[in-house]
């Protein structure tokens, strides 16, 4: 395994998904110097590659390989962006709205 490929893979999903070093650190609970490092290619335990995939909301195959999920358009991308900073009480009552809007059509 090419650990500065996969680092670069969990730093260009990060970037996608609008997230900050810090933002994935916490959410993976190590530290912001660790997430750093493992960016750049240092090794990690598989436990920690997997909180990262989990943090993520992707499969540890997907840092692996570098594949993302293709987003329909650059308003999905900004849309997926905004919503991901939101807290998951936030997301279910958007959720409720975006099925509600959808009822009405």
């Amino acid at each position: 395994m090419d650990l500065n490929n996969l680092g670069a893979n969990i730093k260009k999903i990060r970037q996608a998904k609008g997230m900050t070093q810090e933002q994935l650190a916490e959410r993976a609970d190590i530290s912001v110097n660790f997430m750093s490092l493992i960016e750049n290619g240092k090794n990690m335990s598989a436990e920690t590659l997997v909180k990262i995939a989990n943090s993520l909301e992707v499969s540890v195959d997907n840092l692996m390989c570098g594949a993302t999920k293709p987003s329909g358009n650059k308003i999905s991308e900004q849309i997926m962006q905004s919503l991901y900073s939101l807290d998951d009480n936030e997301k279910l009552f958007f959720l409720d709205m975006i099925k509600q809007y959808k009822n009405l059509k």
